[in-house]
């Protein structure tokens, strides 16, 4: 409580001096003096409430004690920007169990066209996997899916299948915006329930071809059979 000794100095200092004052009739002298005690009195009740009694060092035990709290307010903090940075990543078993069963034979059945392609997901060591086959090629790889934002189907993304051609956004002359753009590896499309729907090809503004050897704007794959485990 060093602060409050140090006020109660300071106002037995001050009366001292305002009784010395020659000029001041004792009317006048004891007006000032309640003033000033009303004004200690007040300081000291606002030291008291706010709890600022800071004129001694803190103990040993509080500075122990709020560094513990520091440190738990720095973890819990690094918690959350931690899952907020890297959302929680679904291992192949949660996702089997998640909304509905993904494995199975899909294939493009679309009347009048030229377009074949029959496509297989399956899970090896918990890895979900892929077999696509289209009129001229086989691929097959690993696959990912991500819980959409309505959290009622997933985006699905086929590793490793090149697309075809690639030239980005366009100017107003139908020109590539950026030259030498690299071509992506990945395939991807939106899976829900038994279809799954890639769209195969851009427009003007933003020009793609993903699969040549099929001419349809959008490729949509129709669950035929589920596997037998």
């Amino acid at each position: 409580m060093g602060i409050v000794a140090l006020v109660l100095i300071v106002i037995i200092v001050l009366i001292f001096f305002i009784l010395k004052i020659p000029k001041l009739n004792v009317a006048k002298k004891i007006l000032i003096v309640i003033s000033v005690l009303l004004l200690c009195i007040i300081t000291l009740t606002v030291i008291f409430i706010t709890g600022f009694d800071s004129g001694r060092m803190p103990k040993r035990e509080e500075v122990e004690e709020a560094q513990k709290n520091f440190d738990t307010i720095k973890k819990s903090d690094t918690a959350i920007t931690t899952v907020s940075e890297n959302p929680p990543k679904y291992n192949s078993e949660q996702i089997k169990t998640l909304l509905f069963n993904i494995e199975g034979n899909y294939e493009f059945k679309k009347e009048e066209t030229t377009c074949k392609m029959n496509l297989t997901l399956y899970y090896k060591k918990n890895q979900l996997k892929y077999k696509l086959k289209t009129n001229t090629r086989e691929f097959s790889d690993d696959a990912e899916i991500e819980l959409n934002e309505k959290k009622d189907g997933y985006y699905i993304t086929f590793k490793n299948i090149e697309w075809s051609e690639y030239l980005g956004g366009l100017d107003n002359e139908g020109e590539p915006i950026q030259k030498d753009l690299s071509l992506p590896q990945d395939l991807d499309g939106v899976l829900y329930k038994n279809e799954i729907i890639i769209q195969n090809y851009g427009n003007s503004m933003n020009y793609y071809m993903k699969l040549e050897e099929c001419g349809e704007k959008y490729i949509e794959l129709i669950k035929t059979n589920t596997l037998n485990r």
